[in-house]
């Protein structure tokens, strides 16, 4: 079955196919088994699990300090760190940090009397 023509580039669920319809599933039982749980069994993806521990140890480090915005702020800041340091290579992050900073006025002006 490996070196056939007609199996090169197929999916999984197309084999399971034509192995069912040729009732093949009895002579060939461990192929179709195994095709069997190619098909069924989910895809495991490290991406997912990487955002859920990166939110995680930020939950633990802002437990009780940070609002709702800025707990979403810094999730985002550790999901896409890697385009944050490619940002930090290329670019001149920080000082264009510093320039939006410092452009909004926070000091309060206090009138002593």
């Amino acid at each position: 079955m490996y070196a056939m023509e007609d199996f090169a580039g197929k999916s999984p669920i197309d084999l399971l196919d034509f192995l069912h319809q040729k009732n093949l599933n009895e002579s060939m039982g461990q192929l179709f088994t195994l095709v069997y749980l190619a098909v069924t069994i989910p895809v495991y993806t490290a991406s997912v699990e990487r955002t859920f521990s990166a939110l995680k140890r930020i939950k633990t480090y802002a437990r009780n300090t940070t609002g709702q915005v800025r707990l979403s702020a810094l999730a985002s800041m550790a999901i896409e760190r890697d385009f944050l340091m490619e940002l930090k290579r290329t670019d001149n992050l920080y000082n264009r940090v510093n320039e939006l900073f410092l452009r909004k006025e926070r000091r309060m002006d206090f009138v002593y009397k």
